[in-house]
């Protein structure tokens, strides 16, 4: 009997392998859209696209983003001005990309990469402004961009994929951060499943922690002392100097330790999304969104809480009432 089930697994992994390496060439006459190009995954993807011999629409939040795309890619290469915070941006992008179209022509794929961090400073620190301006970006800007350049996607059958995090299946920290990806997330299965008959596949790539511009420790530290400084008198004095320097340490500590500095691994996950025949739904990037997921985010939550909350320091005032 278990020769039986031994072969039935390793055939099973054997067809996977193969869906796994089946992809869907012809990539000289697919067209792909993608956002916030200017730095990091969008930089890096639209590089090896070009590689690849795809026509790439980079959208670029400034004009230095744009000339740099221009100066170090082909003419495949089309960089174009696009701030997903405002509509008449992406709508412009969007009469640029079809005025560069071969007529009849739909664009293969949108890539919604464009997001940022947003505060990584205490719940208690932020307002509703905080966390409006970061789900703008990640969340809405995302939406808006798939909106408007659907129409295109459609002509083709292709494909959206969207940036979320592992810090939208589990949330470890940052309130504004895991609330926009925890959207992102809802927004593409719901889009994924309305669209499933008509062609058109959503593919949600899921990165755990790596160092791009967004993740730069010294960056976020010198953020966590401005949201610090600009704290009521009262609140300062309730956290204090000692709550700060430690806290400081630990997103430290997490930003340098823990991120993977090789960010090839989410821009292969990014183009198995676009050029494979059978890509998957999530793609969990990194050993620590693995962690996180497979092992971390099934405990209980009395023990998760326990693991997530060790190195997040208390106030000083409570430490003074504890004795």
């Amino acid at each position: 009997m278990w020769i039986y089930v031994a072969i039935s697994i390793f055939l099973w992994l054997l067809l996977k392998w193969y869906r796994n390496k089946e992809i869907i060439g012809n990539y000289g006459n697919r067209y792909i859209v993608i956002t916030g190009c200017d730095s990091g995954f969008g930089y890096s993807l639209t590089k090896k696209l070009d590689e690849l011999g795809f026509n790439v629409f980079a959208g670029c939040l400034t004009g230095e983003g744009l000339a740099k795309l221009k100066e170090e890619t082909s003419s495949k290469v089309k960089p174009v001005m696009l701030d997903v915070l405002k509509t008449d941006s992406i709508e412009r992008a969007f009469e640029f990309v079809q005025l560069n179209l071969p007529q009849n022509t739909g664009i293969w794929g949108v890539v919604n990469n464009a997001g940022i961090a947003g505060p990584v400073v205490p719940i208690e620190w932020l307002s509703k402004t905080d966390y409006e301006n970061v789900f703008e970006v990640n969340t809405l800007g995302m939406v808006e961009t798939t909106r408007i350049f659907l129409p295109l996607v459609l002509k083709t059958k292709g494909r959206v994929v969207n940036i979320t995090s592992v810090a939208g299946r589990v949330a470890v920290l940052y309130g504004p951060y895991a609330v926009s990806k925890h959207a992102a997330e809802g927004y593409s299965d719901a889009l994924r499943r309305e669209l499933y008959k008509r062609g058109v596949s959503v593919h949600i790539i899921e990165p755990g922690c790596f160092q791009t511009r967004i993740t730069d420790p010294d960056v976020t530290c010198n953020t966590i002392d401005v949201y610090y400084d600009k704290l009521q008198k009262n609140i300062q004095d309730y956290f204090g100097p000692g709550f700060l320097k430690q806290y400081k340490k630990s997103v430290k500590k997490g930003l340098t330790t823990g991120a993977c500095s090789n960010i090839d691994h989410v821009i292969n996950a990014y183009v198995h999304a676009l050029t494979a025949k059978f890509p998957k739904h999530r793609y969990l990037v990194g050993w620590d969104a693995g962690l996180l997921v497979h092992i971390l985010g099934r405990l209980p939550e009395l023990i998760a809480d326990y693991i997530f909350a060790f190195n997040i320091p208390i106030p000083d005032s409570e430490k003074t009432n504890l004795g």
